[in-house]
C-alpha cells in the first residue's frame, strides 16, 4: 500500500508544482493555496519514509470476480481473505514451534489478527494491518509470517521447479493447505493476483496462476505425531537438531527441533550421559512431503524425549 499512496502522492505533487510554476503571478491566492496542499504531500511522503514494524500489506484481485475498480464479488472476497488469514496464522503457530494437528483450532489465533484499514481502487483490493497499536523497535511476528507467505505464493508461482521445490521443503501441512486453497479459488474463479508489501510487489497473471495450480494439485504435505524408541545419539543446540538410533535397526534419523524445547534443555542433554547414548522413546512430528513427479521425502522433527516404558 505504501508504494501505491507513495506512487499516487508523487503524481499528485508533480502535478501541483506545475501548477503553481503556470499560475504564481495571475493568481497569488490560488497559488497559495496549492503550496499549502504541496506541504501536506511532503509530510506525508516524510511519514511513508518512516520505518515501520508492524504488518501492513495490499491484496489487489483482476479479472472475472472484479468489476473494474467499482467493486468486487463479496463471496469471492471473503473466501480470498480468509484463505489468506489462515495460512498467516497457520504460519506464525508453525514458527513458534506450536504443532497443528490436521483439524481443529488454531491456538493464539488472535496474535496474527489482520485488520482491513483500507479498500484500494485501480482494480479491486483490500489494504490489511496488523491489529496493534503499539510501538514496536524490532519487526513483529506476523511482520515476518505476512513476509513468509508472500514469498511462499511467489516461489510456488515461479518458472522454476527447483525454487517450488525449495518453498515446500520447510512448510508445514497446515499452511501448505492454506495457501493451496488461495491458489485453488484465484484459478476456478478465473482471477489474477497483486499484492504490495512495503517495495516487495509480488504479480500473478494467468500463467502464473496456472503454474501454482498445477504444482500444489500434485503436491502433498503431511504431517502426523507418533512416538519412536531407540537410543539418542546427539543433539545440536545451536543447529537445533538431532540424531536417533531407530529400535532394532541400525537406521539412524536425524532431522530438526522443534521451537517449543529450549536452549537451555538441549545444552543439559548434550552434557549429561544419562541422555545421550541411552535408550529413550521420543515424541516426533512425521512430516511426509510428495512431490509432483512421485517424489516422497520423510522428515522428522524431535517434540520431547520419554522415559522408556
Amino acid at each position: 500500500m505504501s508504494k501505491l499512496h507513495r506512487a499516487a502522492l508523487e503524481s499528485e505533487l508533480a502535478s501541483l508544482q506545475s501548477l503553481i510554476a503556470e499560475s504564481a503571478d495571475a493568481d497569488p491566492l490560488g497559488t497559495l493555496s496549492l503550496r499549502q496542499r504541496v506541504e501536506r504531500i511532503e509530510e506525508q511522503l516524510a511519514e511513508l519514509g518512516e520505518e515501520k514494524h508492524h504488518a501492513d500489506v495490499t491484496l489487489l484481485f483482476y479479472g472475472k470476480p472484479v468489476d473494474g475498480s467499482r467493486g468486487i464479488d463479496a463471496e469471492f472476497a471473503g473466501k480470498a481473505l480468509q484463505s489468506y488469514q489462515s495460512a498467516l496464522s497457520k504460519h506464525m503457530n508453525s514458527l513458534t514451534g506450536r504443532a497443528l494437528g490436521r483439524r481443529g483450532p488454531i491456538p493464539e489465533r488472535s496474535l496474527s489478527r489482520m485488520n482491513i484499514v483500507d479498500v484500494v481502487h485501480g482494480s479491486f483490493g483490500f489494504r490489511l494491518e496488523e491489529d496493534n497499536e503499539e510501538a514496536q523497535m524490532f519487526d513483529t511476528s506476523l511482520r515476518d509470517a505476512v513476509a513468509a507467505i508472500s514469498q511462499i505464493i511467489h516461489d510456488f508461482s515461479d518458472p522454476s521447479d527447483a525454487v517450488f521445490e525449495q518453498a515446500i521443503e520447510d512448510i508445514d501441512g497446515r499452511t501448505f493447505l492454506s495457501v493451496k486453497s488461495f491458489i485453488e479459488l484465484l484459478r476456478n474463479e478465473d482471477a489474477k493476483f497483486r499484492l504490495l508489501e512495503d517495495d516487495n510487489e509480488i504479480e500473478l497473471d494467468d500463467a502464473k496462476v496456472e503454474r501454482a495450480y498445477q504444482r500444489v494439485e500434485r503436491t502433498e504435505v503431511i504431517e502426523n505425531d507418533d512416538q519412536i524408541t531407540g537410543t539418542l545419539v546427539g543433539v545440536m543446540p545451536v543447529a537445533r537438531r538431532f540424531e536417533f538410533n531407530l529400535e532394532g535397526t541400525e537406521e539412524i534419523i536425524s532431522g530438526p527441533i522443534d521451537a517449543r524445547l529450549s536452549a537451555d534443555f538441549l545444552e543439559r542433554i548434550e552434557n549429561d550421559e544419562q541422555f545421550i547414548g541411552r535408550p529413550w522413546r521420543a515424541s516426533v512430528r512425521i512430516r511426509t512431503v510428495r512431490r509432483p513427479d512421485g517424489r516422497e521425502k520423510i522428515d522428522y522433527i524431535l517434540t520431547g524425549l520419554l522415559h522408556p516404558e
